[in-house]
């Protein structure tokens, strides 16, 4: 049997202990999954470099049962380390609330600075999602329509949930987590 493995990296002022992180961790590890939520250094004044060197010493094990999975500042960051890996063709990526190229946090842009090869990143992966809410209001969705059309993405555009935070309740994410399973039956 297959041993899937999920790398979550959250976003900007998050920890793995926010939003639906945990709840999201304890219900796919139920399928024989392992989750590792990383927690990134800094989070309240995040750093390209940082970021990037923790992803470097934190993931060892890419292979084709590999899946990323990005909420907000995340999405940026797994696309800028992935960008520098040599090829390694991976099972998914999940991004949630994602950004590129621009930001409506100027204190983000130092992430958004790095030219992506979108053909390479495609070429990672044939599953590719971005999933956002008509009604974020930190990522407004056309960030996140953006990123999807340059990584030739699915995106869904969810009625509601906002920025998937738990500011705003959103403490599960039974959605994102329907759609990794589909994933993985395929």
């Amino acid at each position: 049997m297959k041993k899937y493995k999920i790398y979550l990296i959250h976003g900007y002022t998050a920890s793995p202990d926010s939003n639906w992180f945990q709840d999201f961790k304890k219900k796919l590890e139920k399928e024989n999954i392992e989750i590792f939520i990383l927690n990134m250094p800094n989070s309240q004044s995040p750093k390209l470099s940082e970021w990037i060197n923790h992803l470097e010493k934190s993931i060892k094990d890419i292979d084709e049962n590999t899946i990323f999975v990005g909420h907000s500042l995340g999405c940026v960051t797994i696309l800028n380390f992935l960008n520098n890996t040599n090829a390694i063709i991976i099972k998914g990526l999940f991004l949630v609330s994602g950004f590129v190229e621009s930001s409506p946090i100027p204190a983000l842009n130092e992430f958004v600075k790095p030219r992506l090869n979108y053909n390479y990143l495609q070429q990672l992966t044939p599953n590719r999602f971005s999933i956002s809410a008509i009604d974020d209001d930190i990522i407004p969705y056309k960030y996140s329509k953006t990123m999807a059309e340059k990584l030739n993405a699915s995106f869904t555009l969810l009625k509601e949930g906002k920025h998937f935070i738990d500011r705003d309740n959103f403490t599960e994410f039974p959605f994102l987590i329907e759609e990794i399973k589909k994933l993985l039956i395929n």
